[in-house]
């Protein structure tokens, strides 16, 4: 027998909705039959942090909340994060300019992470930042964009100019010589704080105009955004959704299909 369907009333990115929920049905599975794309489907057991969102202003595993656990309370996903106009908030804008996006399925929940972090310290330290954000994984960045984007996002919340994004040039010593790094690349006063890139050239190579220079990736602004770019976020309308019937047999000839269930 199914269960009753419960009544709930949520406010999502400021806007106070109603949803009839089963009594178990998650956080995540409400949300993404309701068309928010940002919340991203990732284990299901609460270890990988890519379904974060924000529950009252704190980050919360939606995978792992009931729906009816949150009947009443104000949910923020990356959807609402951009102000009303569609101006990024400054945490979305620096992952774009610092290049913390790469595939883009972690970002939703990078981003929220690194606000509620802001929200609660605006000037925080490497090391307070990776703490805080060790419960969302990601496969591609290492991390290191991701930190700088979180410490230039709470510089211009704070009210500081911030440089543009760039990397520090190099030319390559003749053959058999050794390669000298800049003095904090050694890391001997065991600073933890990101570094800018080095670019090694060789001394006959002619400058270049778009090689070895910063880019922002194509789109990473509706990845910063949560906009539905990955196959299981796109629904549409009247949408048939077909499934794969394998035989048990490795082998064997087809006498007869019973379509009469079809």
């Amino acid at each position: 027998m199914a269960e009753k369907t419960v009544t709930i009333n949520l406010i999502i990115n400021n806007v106070e909705k109603t949803f009839p929920v089963e009594p178990n049905e998650n956080l995540l599975d409400l949300l993404r039959r309701v068309s928010y794309p940002s919340v991203k489907r990732g284990c299901d057991t609460g270890d990988c942090g890519v379904c974060v969102l924000l529950l009252d202003g704190q980050p919360v595993r939606s995978c792992m909340t009931l729906a009816v656990e949150a009947d009443g309370h104000a949910i923020t996903t990356l959807e609402g994060l951009s102000d009303p106009n569609g101006d990024l908030h400054p945490v979305q804008q620096a992952f774009i300019e610092t290049g913390a996006i790469q595939c883009g399925f972690c970002t939703p929940s990078m981003i929220l992470a690194s606000k509620a972090l802001l929200d609660a310290n605006p000037a925080p330290s490497a090391d307070e930042i990776r703490a805080s954000l060790s419960g969302v994984l990601c496969r591609c960045t290492g991390y290191v964009r991701i930190i700088e984007a979180v410490q230039r996002a709470a510089a211009v919340l704070r009210g500081e100019a911030v440089p543009p994004v760039s990397h520090i040039d190099r030319v390559l010593p003749a053959d058999g010589e050794p390669i000298e790094l800049p003095t904090p690349y050694y890391r001997r006063d065991e600073s933890t704080d990101p570094l800018p890139p080095l670019v090694f050239t060789p001394p006959d190579m002619e400058p270049t105009q778009v090689v070895g220079q910063p880019e922002v990736k194509v789109d990473a602004v509706k990845l910063a955004k949560g906009k539905p770019v990955f196959t299981d976020d796109i629904q549409i309308e009247g949408m048939l959704t077909g499934a794969l019937l394998t035989s048990p047999h490795a082998h064997a000839r087809i006498k007869r299909i019973d379509a009469s269930r079809a």
